[in-house]
């Protein structure tokens, strides 16, 4: 079985072989039918798969495309993880055979002895011997074991001569590929031995060594004739498929081959190579983790290449806990790919050991690793922004304001100017460019085609509106407007828009705000109505209140005292401490008792709210939709 290592990412930390991207598949699809043989879709809960576009080929691969290995050789235990091995059945020989399959070479070896020194003339055994002995590189011993057998075999013992083949294949050496097709070829011709799919299996995998694809594939269908549920043949088709991008058939033979054999780690690795050239890396590490699950001897260099694409894949807690399964962690702890990784990871929610992200990024920068890949840099300042905004120290924030802009300006893939836009609302309390940064963060996600969420809106408005009240930025006022407007309309159920809106108008300059704001509090008591007293969304007491003494103070601009003390006493029931109504009532007082002393009074002016009726910049999102006010 080959390592990931083989076919995944050199780990110039991001950057990957240019190739036509794969894209998302109904996760539930069925493979395409193809060929002569029907197998069942695996129920494996697999993430999306890929659908491949295909060369305009026909069924048949190319036998001239270049192969990858179809196993790793069975004695290079350190080299590759190796399936946990597997019963076959009572014969003790047998049960060697498929150790040796399974990499376990020295479980494989005791057997085969055992068996020799309980009956030299056991020649079966004596070919498991010169298998071992083949695999280990004493390729004399076996080739002078392999030779007695021969003479002994005849047509009466065909299976002798298929295991020598066999073990040819195993060996994974293309020169001994010649050798295993003419003993296997002994084998088939033989019309008194019975066919056998191992035998067809052997045939494949040396066609397979030759780089002879059509070949082995027409051998693999004969050994599916005979055995219709074979997962190794069934993978090995994948492979060929594979190697002549033919990427949807490939795909439909692994899931199969899963379908049979759940824990098959080999169609598990391919099934993550294909995820790999389609950057799917989610889906890439699920496979390449079902396959290290399911094997034995996992060597460090496959290991950490899983954990490469567990980080890519964002899944920092796999990969922490598969970083720690590497025996030799000297070798890899002390290179920038691997102390980004624990950076990366040192940052977010689950681990929150931000000195130590801090740390290692220093690192990084200090040994001149500045990758010329722009999501390297992205994610190497958000690292470092993210670590700044949760430490404290002089000059941390505006340190952390720093580095995620750049993050944010460096690549169009990720953004953060929610982080930066949320240290500028807490830390800076500037809301102005606060209000910045949500509006560069809705943009962006415009562009790229992401949900502008009722949240998102709301933190633009509301930061804009004290943009404006409290940094006197003037320019943010007709943006908190438009913000609450959008926000009204992608979610109608949110009262606190209109409400919000309401304030926003008496602020505004022009000689119609006053009225928009009236319409706007009206509107809010109209949808307060509407609403539960269980709901999140019910509007409070006090905001009612405030739009009630807005609406008292309209009439009182027109002198219809009646309705503004209606209006102003609705206020005072909800909200006895509205400064607003108190205010309304000492001048509607100070008006009656003008007008009996016969005195002319000033025009009322318009009225902007008072430092009572304005709400405070909170750091939290109390005022969010959906969480009432």
């Amino acid at each position: 079985m080959k390592t990931i290592g083989a076919s995944i990412l050199a780990f110039g930390l991001l950057s990957v072989a240019s190739v036509s991207p794969l894209w998302a598949q109904d996760v539930n699809a069925k493979p395409q039918q193809q060929s002569t043989t029907t197998q069942p879709a695996t129920d494996q809960k697999q993430p999306a798969m890929p659908a491949v576009k295909q060369p305009a080929t026909g069924m048949q691969p190319t036998t001239q495309a270049a192969q990858p290995a179809a196993k790793a050789p069975a004695a290079n235990a350190v080299a590759a993880a190796q399936p946990a091995p597997k019963t076959a059945g009572e014969d003790p020989v047998e049960q060697g055979f498929e150790a040796l399959r399974d990499g376990q070479i020295e479980e494989a070896k005791a057997i085969f002895d055992k068996e020799v020194a309980a009956d030299k003339k056991d020649y079966l055994g004596m070919v498991g011997q010169g298998s071992v002995a083949l695999i280990k590189g004493d390729v004399n011993a076996a080739k002078e074991t392999f030779a007695t057998v021969e003479k002994k075999a005849k047509k009466k013992n065909p299976d002798w001569l298929y295991h020598i083949a066999e073990a040819y294949t195993l060996t994974q050496n293309k020169q001994y590929a010649d050798e295993a097709l003419r003993l296997i070829n002994l084998v088939l011709e033989n019309e008194k031995a019975e066919k056998k799919a191992g035998y067809y299996l052997v045939k494949g995998d040396a066609f397979w060594l030759k780089n002879q694809g059509g070949d082995a594939v027409s051998a693999y269908e004969a050994a599916l004739q005979l055995q219709p549920q074979n997962p190794h043949a069934l993978t090995q088709i994948g492979r060929i498929f594979k190697s002549s991008k033919n990427y949807t058939n490939a795909r439909d033979y692994f899931v199969k081959a899963i379908g049979i054999d759940s824990t098959n780690a080999e169609a598990y690795y391919e099934l993550g190579d294909l995820y790999t050239l389609g950057r799917n890396y989610r889906s890439a590490a699920f496979n390449y983790k079902k396959a290290i699950d399911n094997s034995q001897n996992v060597p460090d260099s496959t290991l950490l290449n899983y954990t490469k694409m567990a980080f890519l894949a964002e899944d920092y807690k796999n990969m922490m806990t598969y970083l720690d399964k590497i025996k030799n962690k000297d070798a890899i702890v002390n290179t920038n790919p691997v102390r980004r990784m624990y950076a990366y990871a040192y940052v977010t929610e689950d681990y929150k050991q931000y000195d130590k992200a801090l740390e290692l990024m220093k690192q990084v920068l200090e040994n001149n690793d500045v990758k010329k890949d722009s999501l390297v840099r992205t994610l190497d300042y958000a690292a470092i922004g993210q670590a700044y905004a949760n430490l404290e120290g002089p000059g941390y924030d505006s340190l952390a304001i720093d580095y995620l802009t750049k993050a944010s300006v460096e690549d169009t893939a990720k953004t953060f100017y929610g982080d930066v836009a949320n240290l500028y609302y807490t830390k800076k309390k500037d809301y102005a460019n606060a209000a910045r940064a949500y509006e560069k963060l809705n943009d962006w996600k415009e562009t790229h085609n992401q949900k502008v969420a009722s949240q998102d809106y709301f933190n633009l408005g509301r930061s804009a509106y004290f943009g404006f009240t409290i940094n006197k930025d003037s320019t943010l006022i007709t943006k908190a407007d438009s913000a609450f407007a959008k926000l009204a309309e992608v979610n109608p159920t949110y009262g606190g828009a209109y409400l919000w809106r309401a304030r926003v108008n008496r602020y505004m300059p022009d000689s119609l705000a006053n009225d928009r704001a009236l319409g706007h509090y009206k509107t809010l008591i109209a949808f307060a109505d509407t609403v539960s007293a269980s709901s999140p969304n019910k509007i409070t007491p006090k905001d009612l209140a405030e739009a009630h003494s807005f609406i008292g103070y309209s009439y009182y601009t027109q002198k219809d005292f009646d309705n503004a003390m209606a209006s102003i006493n609705k206020a005072l029931e909800l909200d006895p401490s509205n400064k607003m109504a108190t205010q309304l009532i000492d001048n509607i007082n100070k008006s009656k008792t003008v007008a009996k002393s016969g005195k002319t009074t000033a025009a009322p002016k318009r009225t902007t709210p008072t430092k009572a009726s304005s709400p405070k910049p909170k750091a939290g999102n109390n005022d969010s939709p959906g969480g009432g006010r």
